[in-house]
């Protein structure tokens, strides 16, 4: 069967509301997170992050359900489903948290109310965003929810084509949602990794990420249009190397992207442009570098991140940075981050630096999660 296309997408980001927006602003060169105050156990600290723009927090339950709402519209209008094929059509939603700040919202309200109210008395499930994504949307095929770190929506993305290409459905929607909440805040201030400033992966002063908010859709279907983006590959791997991250030496991440080529049917060479996974944490930096350098030797394609511009999304940062990959592919053009990388540094990378010119071609995208989920994903417009 043929394999299918992204055939519509909608994304909010601290970039901006919509596909349009995100795309403009990633011309420009990124900005640093802001301070966001956290409360918590009679405390009060500031952690840095990048929160949607144009979304106020509210703190209010129904903040997330609004922008999910919101990001799936805009996907199901830009690849002009009918009713029944909504209805038919399959869904995967990948995420950390899934709907942990409309919980902590929740709690937040009942405390209000009554000083002994229990956390998480309203059930948090790793089904709830995907049962009131079919109800909202009366979506009727089967639905999977995807909670692997850093890799859930880019593993929802592999499993949603390899749905459609079985020929058990003919379209399907994928989700990817993060959004602040204070358990993944103060889980990663409290381990020492966040930056105040931008973030820097590769490069010699990198000194930690941001996190960032990102609700992300995607619909894949069948090929309508020349120069559709579609996944010719992809792959997925864990790496037992450590309870946290991956092999340092690299071996683990040049498995996952091996094996990503060989899906595709391609070889390293016909790589036109790779996005990394860029942390800027020392550890994953490092596993990246040496598994990059392990497949494409010194001839490494142009490099790109993204992270800089919208923070660490966890486990939205699968479909999050492919749809805003491909966007940017579509108008022609490779992100670059001015001042990012700009010289070789320990690592020997250097990221592009301004919007570069960029064909249709074929294209790595590349996720390792933290406990070492990896994921590589080979995509095409040619």
């Amino acid at each position: 069967m043929a394999r299918p296309a992204f055939i519509g997408a909608g994304i909010h980001t601290v970039l901006g509301r919509g596909v349009a927006a995100n795309v403009e602003a990633l011309r420009a060169a990124p900005r640093p997170p802001q301070p966001v105050p956290v409360e918590f156990a009679n405390q009060r600290e500031t952690v840095p992050y990048q929160l949607l723009a144009d979304e106020p927090q509210d703190h209010g339950d129904q903040r997330l359900w609004r922008v999910l709402e919101n990001v799936i519209e805009e996907a199901f209008e830009a690849a002009a489903l009918t009713p029944e094929q909504r209805r038919g059509a399959a869904l995967f939603v990948g995420s950390s948290s899934f709907d942990i700040s409309a919980s902590e919202a929740a709690y937040r309200r009942d405390l209000e109310n009554d000083p002994q109210a229990l956390p998480l008395a309203v059930s948090s499930s790793l089904g709830n965003c995907a049962n009131r994504i079919r109800h909202r949307f009366d979506l009727r095929g089967p639905d999977y929810s995807f909670n692997t770190a850093c890799t859930a929506s880019a593993n929802a993305v592999l499993y949603a084509d390899a749905l459609i290409r079985a020929g058990i459905v003919k379209h399907a929607l994928v989700v990817g949602i993060e959004l602040f909440n204070v358990i993944t805040a103060m889980g990663f201030y409290s381990l020492d990794l966040l930056t105040r400033g931008v973030m820097k992966p590769f490069d010699s002063e990198r000194d930690g990420l941001a996190l960032g908010e990102t609700c992300a859709a995607l619909v894949l279907g069948p090929c309508n249009a020349d120069h559709q983006f579609q996944l010719l590959g992809g792959a997925n791997l864990c790496d037992r190397h450590s309870i946290s991250a991956a092999n340092p030496d690299g071996s683990s991440v040049a498995q996952v992207m091996h094996q990503a080529l060989m899906a595709a049917n391609l070889h390293p060479a016909n790589i036109a442009a790779l996005k990394t996974h860029g942390t800027a944490s020392l550890l994953n930096d490092e596993a990246e570098t040496a598994g990059m350098r392990r497949v494409f030797d010194q001839a490494l394609p142009p490099l790109c991140a993204l992270k800089p511009f919208i923070g660490h999304t966890l486990g939205a940062c699968g479909l999050g940075e492919l749809i805003l990959f491909c966007a940017c592919a579509d108008r022609n053009f490779l992100i670059g981050t001015p001042g990012v990388c700009v010289e070789k540094s320990d690592l020997g990378i250097v990221l592009n630096q301004q919007p570069s010119a960029l064909l249709p071609a074929d294209f790595m995208l590349n996720y390792f999660g933290f406990g070492g989920n990896n994921t590589s994903l080979v995509i095409s417009n040619r």
